[in-house]
């Protein structure tokens, strides 16, 4: 009996042993939740849902890695995880649903899974814990760096153009059509929101890959009547 009850006392550390040496732990890096865009069939709900994903910061540029993040639990519960975790949190986050928030800290994986997809290694893993770093810098400015992969860089961002049959449109400088215009729209541009104003107004900004987050310096207040959905 006494040779039975230690054999499953070795089995037991063995299996702890096993799951302890399974989890992966990585310091330098921003943890990042963000509202992805769902629209219906018509394009005309948009039911946003709420993601993870984890800018892991390597010692050399080849080493950055963005891994998608899976969060247990429901939308209440992950969006109480970030009330509680993140700092700097934009009131337009949670009451519109759309934008992104950063987090400098440490997280902790079972494993991390790399994977390829369009030619490129891209990685996922499921969330243990996340320990914040109130400390670090800016967050925004610890993620300018290329980070890889072949997902997108701000599947946050939720595009529009103009409805069909419009040639140009108006961006104004505040939320009213009596309000003065900052710059012109052509039918062949995007926009891309940056927040909601209410339920009529957004400020938004014309789409250009090649600017910092895609966007550009022209912006301004549109109605979204004016606006058909891209994604």
């Amino acid at each position: 009996m006494k040779k039975y009850a230690s054999l499953m006392f070795l089995i037991f550390i063995s299996v702890f042993s096993l799951r302890a040496m399974a989890t992966v732990e990585i310091k330098n890096g921003v943890l990042q939740a963000y509202w992805q865009p769902n629209w219906n069939a018509d394009a005309t709900v948009n039911t946003p849902e709420l993601e993870f994903r984890y800018f892991a910061l390597g010692n050399k540029k080849k080493d950055n890695k963005v891994i998608d993040i899976t969060a247990k639990g429901s939308e209440a519960q992950k969006i109480a995880f970030i009330k509680k975790t993140f700092k700097n949190i934009p009131d337009n986050f949670f009451t519109f649903k759309e934008w992104y928030v950063n987090q400098p800290g440490t997280i902790k994986v079972p494993a991390v899974v790399n994977y390829m997809e369009c030619n490129a290694d891209n990685y996922k893993a499921d969330l243990q814990s996340f320990q914040p770093d109130n400390a670090a810098q800016n967050a925004d400015d610890m993620m300018t760096q290329d980070f890889g992969g072949c997902g997108s860089d701000t599947p946050y961002l939720v595009l529009y153009q103009l409805k069909e049959g419009e040639k140009t449109l108006s961006l104004k400088s505040e939320a009213s059509e009596t309000a003065s215009d900052l710059a012109s729209v052509k039918s062949n541009e995007t926009l891309a929101k940056i927040r909601t104003i209410d339920k009529a107004w957004i400020y938004v900004a014309v789409y250009d890959e090649a600017e910092k987050g895609h966007l550009s310096n022209r912006r301004g207040f549109v109605k979204l009547s004016a606006l058909t959905p891209l994604n």
